[in-house]
C-alpha cells in the first residue's frame, strides 16, 4: 500500500522538502509584517516605505486589488505549517517574460536554507506555470546575506548600481541579480 502524502493549501509544483508556498492572507501581513519592522532598513529597499502598524499593513493588503501580474506567498515551514517567511513577484512584464523578485525572511528564520528553498520553488513555478524567461531581484551590496541566497539559487550578478541606496548618512550600491529559464533547468 502506498503511503499518502500529507496535503497542503496549495499547487503540488509549490511544495518542496522543508518548505512550501500558498497565497498569502490579509491575516498573514498582520502576523509577519514585525519581519518587516525588525529588519535592518539596508536590507529591505531602496525605495521609501510608509510606516505603518501590522493592522494598517493587513488593511491596506486587503483593499489592494489583486492582479495576476504580481502575488504575495507566505513560504511556511512543513511539519510545523508556520510561516517562515514571505516572497512575493512583482513587475511582471509579459513582452519580455520576466518578473522581479522581492523577499523577507522571519529574522529567527534566516540561514537555514528556507529562503533559498522557496526562491527555488517560486522561481520554478513562475518559468513553468507564467512561462517566463527569466526573473530578476534588487540586492543592496550591504545585505551579504540576500547576495549570498541569491548565488546559492543560481540567480548571476547582472551589474552594479552605483550609489543607489541610502543608509546611516551614506550611499551603498546595488546588486542586479537574475536567473534565465535554461540556467535553471539545467
Amino acid at each position: 500500500m502506498s503511503e499518502k502524502k500529507p496535503g497542503f493549501p496549495t499547487a503540488p509544483g509549490l511544495v518542496g522538502k522543508n518548505v512550501y508556498l500558498r497565497p498569502a492572507t490579509a491575516k498573514d501581513i498582520a502576523n509577519t509584517y514585525h519581519w518587516f519592522l525588525m529588519s535592518d532598513p539596508a536590507m529591505q529597499s531602496s525605495a521609501p516605505h510608509p510606516f505603518r502598524s501590522p493592522t494598517e499593513a493587513a488593511e491596506a493588503y486587503q483593499k489592494k486589488e489583486r492582479s495576476s501580474d504580481e502575488q504575495l506567498f507566505v513560504i511556511a515551514h512543513q511539519k510545523e505549517k508556520t510561516p517562515v517567511g514571505v516572497i512575493r513577484f512583482f513587475n511582471l512584464n509579459h513582452l519580455n517574460r520576466s518578473a522581479e523578485l522581492g523577499l523577507l525572511m522571519d529574522p529567527d528564520q534566516r540561514r537555514k536554507g528556507y529562503a533559498t528553498e522557496g526562491v527555488r520553488l517560486l522561481v520554478r513555478w513562475l518559468f513553468r506555470m507564467r512561462d517566463l524567461n527569466k526573473v530578476y531581484a534588487h540586492a543592496s551590496s550591504l545585505n551579504k546575506g540576500a547576495v549570498a541566497m541569491l548565488e546559492k539559487a543560481g540567480f548571476k550578478r547582472d551589474g552594479t548600481l552605483r550609489h543607489h541606496y541610502y543608509y546611516d548618512g551614506e550611499l551603498h550600491d546595488g546588486y542586479l541579480y537574475s536567473l534565465l529559464r535554461y540556467e535553471f533547468e539545467r
